[in-house]
Parts: C-alpha cells; structure tokens; sequence
C-alpha cells in the first residue's frame, strides 16, 4: 500500500539530491582550483546574477523563447502525427518517406538559418520554423514505428467486424502506438528547447538563446550562465507537462 507513494517520492528526491550534489561539487572546484570567473563562475555567482536580472532583463527573453517554442512544438505535433498517419497507409510512402525524416531528424536547423533569411529575412516566424522542422522529423518518425508495428491480427479482426479503414486506424493502431507516439513527443520536447536557443542565437531578436549569446560576448558570464539555467528549466518543466499527460492517457503502461 505504501510502496507507491515512496517510490514516487524517491523518484522526485533522487534527482534533486543529485543536482545540490553537483552544485557543492562545482562551488568546491571553483574555489579550490581558482577557476576563472569569465570561464566558470561560482554557483553563488549565477544564483545571484539570476536573482538580479530576471524582473528586466531574463524574464522578458524567457517569454519570448516560450512563445516560440510552445507555437513551433504545437504546430509540430499534428503536423509529424499526420504525416505519420497517411504514410503509415502505404508501403511505398514508409520506405520513401522513413529516410527522409531521418536526415531532417539529423539535421541541426540552425545549419540552415542563413539560407532562410534570404526568403524570409529577419523575421520572429523563423525562429517558428526552425523549431517545427526540428521537431517535426521525430514525432512523425516514432509516431510511424508504432502505426506500422501494430500486430496485423489486431487489424484482421476489426476488418472481418465490417470497419472502414480509418475507423480500424484510430480505434486499434492509433492506442496500440500511443507509447511510441508519446515517445516521439517527449523527444520532440528535447529538440523544441535545442532549437528555439539555436533560434534565438542565429536570428537575434531576443530570447534565451539571443541573452547567452549578448552575455558571453560582453564576458558577463554569470548572466549567461543563468540563462541557461532557466533554459534547461524550460526544457525538464515542458518535458514533465508531457510525461503528466503521457501517464493520464496510456492508463495501462
């Protein structure tokens, strides 16, 4: 009866333990090597400059990244599931189309951002974009591993019920897929952070990203150092908003 509820607080505690761990770890280094402050500034340094510039300077670049990553991965989702979903449908398109978003997969988008701005120029949608087509590629690629691996029984029997074959499709593929797809959506939370701080580096305009880059080149390393750190919350907070769902849809995992 009480097991549950440990394991979830050994769940909860054990990485926190882990992370002032480190912190001490890195507190002690720095004092007792020396270490530069505009190579790596003590924790108490970063907490303070956090503490300092987030009302005017962090917060309002911690709003923009959010905008573009909530849009870019929001625009994403649907975007890698249907892709999934209508390739899944024909052979032809898997074989074709599995490659294809394995390169894009690989490909970091920041590489491409020169060749957008002759489109698009300077514009806040880039960074969007950026993020959807990073985001994009490993949705629609684990979301497809579980459509085409769902047990061909499974299918026969809604067949030989009289189903069409999109009914079939989202009454037994679709659930049967839900921990693949889940699994394409929480990677897809990694790269959505990745790409929205390359965003904001290679375009500019503000952002978390646009803040390390500005920090670091002015040697105010503690400021960058604290961006990242609200970055990488960022990052566990929406990959924890994903997983919360994950566990409220697929009851049976």
């Amino acid at each position: 009866m009480t097991t549950k509820p440990k394991s979830k607080l050994f769940n909860i505690c054990a990485p926190i333990a882990l992370i002032i761990l480190l912190v001490i770890v890195w507190q002690i280094a720095c004092t007792a090597f020396d270490i530069s402050f505009h190579v790596l500034p003590k924790p108490a340094e970063v907490g303070r400059a956090l503490l300092e510039n987030f009302p005017r300077t962090i917060f309002p670049d911690m709003m923009a990244s959010v905008k573009v990553m909530l849009a870019g991965y929001c625009i994403a989702i649907p975007l890698g599931f249907a892709i999934a979903a209508f390739s899944s449908q024909f052979n032809l398109a898997v074989k074709s189309i599995m490659p294809v978003l394995i390169i894009l997969m690989l490909t970091p988008m920041a590489t491409l951002v020169p060749i957008f701005k002759l489109f698009l120029g300077v514009d806040p949608t880039l960074k969007i974009i950026i993020v959807v087509l990073q985001c994009t590629p490993v949705i629609a690629v684990n979301s497809l591993s579980g459509f085409i691996y769902v047990p061909q029984a499974k299918k026969d029997l809604m067949r030989a019920l009289g189903c069409r074959k999109w009914e079939s499709f989202f009454r037994v593929t679709v659930p049967g897929a839900m921990p693949q797809i889940f699994t394409g959506l929480k990677l897809g939370c990694i790269l959505c952070t990745i790409a929205a701080m390359s965003a904001d580096i290679s375009v500019g305009q503000g952002g978390l990203g646009y803040r390390i880059q500005v920090a670091s080149s002015l040697s105010a390393t503690d400021l960058a150092y604290a961006a990242i750190v609200i970055a990488a919350i960022l990052g566990v907070v929406l990959y924890m908003a994903v997983s919360l769902v994950e566990t409220r849809v697929i009851t049976w995992k």
